[in-house]
């Protein structure tokens, strides 16, 4: 617990009162589920790039990539052009084609592409699962942040993050978290260019850094991680990325495919300052507090007592926002799965009514549960992060980035190739411990492709109208 001015207190509040309020302005305007879950199709690329990079900046990126980097150096640093060409692959191949699909929820791709409901059913089961375990990371990030400024207990802090991103995300939809997000994203990149001179002042200049660093050891400004930890960092995130139904999901929103493109490539200014950003950040923290008990309290500590209050309270406003802006993303994923992916097939003469309550109340409680294994002794916040990421990748890689570009996947190769995914990842974390410390990701995509493509040049094809809002017109 630190000494906290009041302008600290003042703009922290203000944060909160702001996206409070753009969740009110945004829920006006919602009258169907469509447009509370895809904001009626109307967002533009500035507004989605900066919603799709506030997004993927989660607490993974301002208190685990941090504290990562606060513990091992520079090296870590090399997991971002994974995760870019991860982004590419989406720009070229994926991302468009689910906009001109202009569908509501991620599972409905799986559903028309593979003419398969229970296929449908078993992508929203799994994207709820894998989100789940995603939120327990945002859940961790959000408790250490508000336990290290105001002294309160982590499940405090914890439920003090979920409360006011649910409130906004109930009212307001899939418009008050792209609106929201892009005000965030404005913040994450201006108050990092502001907070990393201020820092390295502090800390004696790049220099003075650079030398202590290496003194103190020489891994931090070299080779902590080789080049096989470093693959695979990128891979999980890399894979994962081009197919991450909470990035997919955003898609649906945008006017066009035109759109979509403008929007990833704004979203590439945004992440490149955020990379750079925490891994001084991290560098030049090592420099001045040489021992933290944990390397995911960083961040927050530079906040406090290393930056001049109105900067480190917006840095603070900032890592609050990264975990918000995703928390609130992965509810409208996942509470769709709910409403519109689950009970749409149990009850398929639900109304448009009936669905919008289910999903509000499936909100609540996909955002409560995963605070139960919140409370629980936890490895760092990144490398839960990172373990969900394989999960995604495992199962959805697959089916949607072939499944778009190669018209012979069919619905047998598809089911197979996400639970054949999936159980691999398992498999290789829980069962076989990472044998030659090689990533899950790597062999979970490699057995799911294998499986999509053996499969389905064995199987029967999928019927050609499946085929048509992919790929046009077929003869």
């Amino acid at each position: 617990m630190f000494e906290i001015s009041p302008e600290f207190y003042y703009v922290i509040i203000g944060y909160f009162a702001m996206v409070l309020g753009i969740g009110w302005w945004a829920g006006k305007g919602n009258k169907t589920s469509e447009d509370h879950l895809v904001a009626g199709r109307s967002i533009g690329a500035l507004v989605g790039g900066a919603a799709l990079a506030a997004t993927q900046m989660s607490a993974g990126t301002f208190v685990g990539t941090m504290g990562v980097h606060y513990l091992t150096g520079a090296s870590y640093i090399l997991f971002w052009p994974g995760l870019w060409a991860g982004w590419i692959v989406s720009a070229i191949w994926v991302a468009p084609k689910f906009q001109k699909f202009k569908g509501v929820t991620v599972p409905e791709y799986v559903e028309k592409r593979y003419n398969t409901k229970i296929g449908r059913i078993i992508a929203a089961v799994l994207i709820i699962i894998s989100y789940s375990v995603y939120l327990v990371a945002q859940y961790v990030a959000g408790g250490i942040v508000m336990q290290t400024i105001f002294g309160i207990p982590m499940v405090w802090g914890a439920f003090i993050t979920i409360a006011i991103t649910m409130v906004y995300t109930l009212k307001g939809g899939m418009k008050a978290t792209a609106y929201s997000d892009f005000v965030q994203a404005l913040i994450m990149a201006g108050c990092f260019i502001a907070a990393i001179p201020l820092l390295f002042n502090q800390a004696g200049g790049f220099d003075f850094v650079g030398n202590f660093l290496t003194d103190l050891d020489s891994n931090l400004t070299g080779w902590h991680y080789g080049a096989k930890e470093l693959i695979g960092f990128g891979a999980a995130f890399g894979f994962s990325m081009a197919i991450a139904p909470y990035e997919l999901a955003r898609m649906y929103t945008l006017k066009n495919a035109k759109t979509v493109r403008l929007a990833i490539g704004f979203s590439f200014i945004f992440q490149a300052i955020v990379a750079v950003s925490v891994t001084l950040g991290g560098l030049g923290m090592r420099a001045l507090f040489p021992v933290l008990q944990t390397g995911d309290s960083a961040s927050s500590i530079m906040a406090i007592n290393v930056l001049p209050p109105i900067v480190g309270a917006l840095l603070m406003v900032a890592i609050l926002a990264s975990i918000m802006s995703t928390v609130s993303g992965v509810m409208i994923v996942s509470s769709s799965g709910v409403s519109h992916d689950i009970f749409g097939y149990l009850r398929p003469n639900s109304t448009d009514e009936q669905k919008m309550k289910v999903n509000r109340v499936a909100v609540i409680i996909l955002a409560f549960v995963p605070l139960l294994f919140a409370l629980r002794p936890l490895d760092m916040v990144q490398f839960i992060v990172m373990a969900q990421a394989s999960m995604v990748a495992s199962f959805f890689f697959a089916i949607v980035l072939i499944g778009l570009n190669w018209k012979r996947a069919s619905t047998a190769g598809a089911m197979t190739a996400m639970i054949g995914g999936v159980i691999t990842v398992l498999v290789w974390l829980f069962v076989l411990d990472k044998p030659f410390g090689i990533n899950e990701v790597l062999p979970g995509v490699f057995v799911s492709t294998l499986l999509l493509v053996v499969v389905s040049l064995f199987t029967k094809p999928v019927p050609t109208e499946n085929l048509e809002p992919f790929f046009g017109k077929q003869n």
